[in-house]
């Protein structure tokens, strides 16, 4: 098998040389530089991306590469890069970073339970996808030793006998051809399904892009239990894939396999090797996880009936003549008390006060009035900005609130900001902090704006 090299990177970094990440005696740096832009042409499109995740200059030592947008497991041939997310500090990149993301990522799907394997994970060094297939492997153990997925698939059969039922339109078809023979349709349960395809395909995927060999095994044996053919386009169709009620221990390979098909894809390939990127897009990633973590922690605000509405699109700004086009507010967040807007909630996956992080005094002045925009169209007077904690941001330490206050036509606004460490998610105790964290944030700023109105 032929050596692969490693490269560690940290999203929004510094500008790092291609012959430092990977020695140049090893990897050609200009073919390496051609194959991440088309690597991240492809990324861009596939996650939604609103640049391409790489950039690069010609600097006095060489080609130079930097990355944002994605964190996760980049290959290309014989080269794996390892996107660290911009929150892990720059030039410490933590043994724990990717165990943290696949928590993220696992908690913005929903998920109440976590996967519980950061100390067994931490006796060895994984890559990213390598994660991922012991998590799939746990997972597709435990579905094993219940029974596999069968669904009811129905079947042609001509008999001599009844069986299942009659199909009398093919029955009449035929009584001259066959009369001797019934035309029946028998539902029967098989194994050969949509569900068992999906998860063949993602044994199959983390077959051909995991690191560990004694890991590639395992999944390699796994595979060839799965009858069928690999198929991923039931997950394809939707983000949820739920299997039928008496098949719910296989809800946790199903989802697994589901967040595969979303970030894994064939990337670029060296003579006999293939490469695969198992990336995501960071930035919706933060806000889903906000979301669903803003729907738990408004339970959790004293005296409230609380609930969230994600993604409310609200019209605040009308034309005067016709024909003309309507401005519209669509926040990340709508948190109400029974049917009354009280907060808007944003997430903003990026440093405090600008993507360079110069001086963070304040949010920059856009994302103040995008929220300022959606206070009014929703005729709410708090706002609240969330931001992942970056190294460097002095101004915002974890679960910090800073508010700032705006006289508005006779009433006052009030704008918040707080930042949440990401760093050291291990377990569901480590989410459920940070739902509190927001609890507190959101009940503060709420008080703030209460006394200030009485």
């Amino acid at each position: 098998m032929v050596s692969t090299s490693t490269a560690f990177l940290i999203e929004n970094g510094s500008w790092c040389l291609l012959t430092d990440i990977v020695p140049s005696s090893k990897v050609d740096t200009l073919r390496l530089k051609n194959d991440l832009l088309k690597i991240g042409k492809k990324l861009r499109n596939s996650l939604g991306l609103r640049f391409d995740p790489f950039d690069f200059r010609t600097g006095v030592s060489g080609i130079e590469v930097s990355v944002s947008g994605i964190a996760g497991t980049i290959s290309t041939g014989d080269t794996v890069l390892e996107i660290a997310p911009k929150f892990v500090p720059q030039g410490m990149i933590s043994a724990d970073w990717d165990a943290s993301l696949l928590l993220l990522m696992q908690y913005a799907k929903k998920r109440h339970i976590a996967y519980n394997r950061s100390k067994y994970l931490s006796a060895s060094r994984h890559n990213f996808v390598d994660l991922m297939a012991i998590a799939f492997l746990d997972s597709v153990e435990a579905g094993l030793s219940d029974q596999m997925i069968h669904t009811y698939q129905t079947r042609e059969e001509r008999l001599p006998i009844m069986r299942g039922r009659l199909n009398l339109q093919r029955q009449i078809k035929s009584v001259f051809v066959r009369p001797h023979l019934l035309e029946c349709d028998v539902n029967q349960l098989d194994a050969v399904n949509p569900f068992n395809g999906l998860l063949k395909w993602a044994a199959q995927a983390l077959t051909a892009s995991v690191r560990s060999s004694s890991i590639r095994r395992r999944v390699s044996d796994i595979s060839q239990l799965f009858p069928g053919r690999p198929d991923r386009s039931i997950a394809m169709r939707g983000m949820q894939v739920n299997p039928p009620p008496q098949f719910r221990t296989w809800t946790g390979a199903l989802e697994i396999a589901s967040m595969l098909s979303a970030g894994l894809s064939h990337t670029a390939s060296r003579g006999s090797q293939n490469g695969y990127s198992f990336v995501f897009n960071m930035e919706k990633l933060f806000e889903h996880f906000v979301q669903c973590s803003l729907q738990r922690a408004v339970s959790r605000v004293e005296k409230l009936k609380l609930t969230v509405n994600a993604q409310v699109q609200t019209a605040y700004a009308m034309p005067t003549s016709d024909g003309k086009v309507v401005f519209y507010s669509k926040p990340d967040n709508v948190v109400k008390n029974v049917d009354k807007a009280v907060a808007i909630v944003d997430a903003k996956y990026k440093r405090l006060s600008d993507q360079s992080g110069a001086k963070n005094k304040k949010p920059v002045n856009q994302d103040v009035y995008e929220l300022v925009a959606a206070m009014t169209a929703q005729r709410c007077r708090v706002g609240l900005l969330v931001y992942p904690k970056v190294h460097g941001d002095a101004e915002l330490s974890d679960g910090d609130l800073q508010v700032w206050t705006v006289d508005a036509f006779g009433t006052t606004l009030h704008v918040g900001a707080v930042a949440i460490d990401l760093v050291g998610l291990h377990s569901l105790n480590d989410l459920q902090k940070v739902d509190q964290k927001l609890a507190s944030v959101l009940q503060d700023i709420l008080s703030q704006a209460e006394v200030s109105q009485s």
